[in-house]
């Protein structure tokens, strides 16, 4: 029987070896499902309504959670997995480092990502630049959210390694660890930025969008050599994944689509609720597409902020015609 493998990341691995993902016989399919973006996606791929690729091929599916989709690309180069969510940032890195990966949809877009601190700061940080000398909180080195901060730092004349003090936190103990005062600013995403919000005592400082405008900064990757291989695969699940899409922002299905969330996440229904298919949450395209200028905004700035040496093409690495309908670019 194929085997789907659903994997994510709890940490960084070890440096990224070439793929070998081509190798493999059957398709597994790789996924964080511990970062934000990821909580409705990874409930539109496997739960019972949007089954038939998977059903029709005779495959099941595992899955395991991780918090951030830094390691989850990592074990795509390793050769431990074959299709997984990525930011932006860390695809970027192993395409300049000659790893050929393929972007071929697209989760989410920012900016619905906001970097908090406690109002009893309000007098001793009023701007991004009075975040000199503190203690700033992301979920993980390399993280999308992690470039986020170190654009908008650098922006405001600040040096990301030797004026702040950036500390990794799980997203669930962000919160906690901004009102023990463990540290002065962290960054709050959807499901957290909804649950926490309400309380009152957090103070926006700034958002994903003071960093490059919307722009779309978590994809799906694989790289060329699996595809080629295993294109059948690869749309049909795709294919999978835009029905899911579809039937969670259905608003006929709105209270049961919220069940199922609440169920598998252990979220409050009231939090989902909130914004879960609303102008709050991460915008997504039904069709599972992205535009190659919304991945070049982010790319674009971190090579103005020297974050990375060589300027790079996001259209290059953007394949769409696995999608089951065209997208409109």
């Amino acid at each position: 029987m194929t085997r789907i493998v659903w994997l994510a990341a709890l940490s960084l691995l070890a440096a990224p070896c070439m793929a070998q993902t081509a190798k493999l016989e059957k398709p597994r399919i790789a996924l964080s499902v511990g970062g934000s973006i990821s909580q409705m996606n990874k409930i539109a791929y496997f739960v019972a309504l949007n089954k038939k690729y998977f059903e029709q091929e005779g495959l099941t599916v595992d899955s395991t959670a991780f918090a951030s989709g830094t390691a989850a690309l990592q074990n795509l180069v390793g050769g431990n997995a074959d299709v997984v969510e990525g930011s932006f940032e860390h695809t970027l890195r192993m395409q300049t480092k000659g790893i050929n990966l393929m972007c071929i949809a697209v989760f989410g877009r920012y900016p619905a990502n906001v970097l908090v601190v406690r109002k009893s700061q309000a007098d001793k940080i009023k701007t991004i630049a009075d975040l000199k000398g503190k203690k700033v909180g992301i979920n993980a080195f390399g993280s999308a959210v992690d470039l986020v901060l170190r654009v908008v730092l650098k922006k405001n004349g600040l040096d990301p390694r030797r004026d702040v003090q950036i500390v990794e936190i799980a997203f669930p103990n962000m919160a906690p660890a901004i009102r023990e005062k463990r540290v002065d600013c962290g960054v709050l995403v959807i499901p957290f930025l909804a649950a926490e919000a309400p309380k009152g005592d957090l103070r926006p400082l700034f958002t994903g969008g003071d960093a490059f405008g919307p722009s779309s900064v978590i994809f799906q990757v694989t790289n060329n050599a699996f595809l080629k291989a295993n294109e059948a695969a690869v749309r049909g699940f795709l294919a999978d994944y835009v029905d899911g899409l579809a039937w969670y922002s259905d608003p006929a299905n709105r209270t049961k689509a919220i069940e199922l969330i609440a169920d598998f996440t252990k979220s409050p229904k009231a939090v989902l609720d909130s914004y879960f298919a609303t102008p709050r949450d991460y915008f997504r395209d039904p069709n599972g597409c992205v535009s190659a200028a919304t991945i070049q905004k982010p790319i674009d700035a971190m090579f103005e902020e020297k974050l990375i040496d060589q300027r790079v093409d996001a259209s290059k690495y953007l394949n769409l015609g696995l999608l089951p309908k065209p997208c409109a670019m």
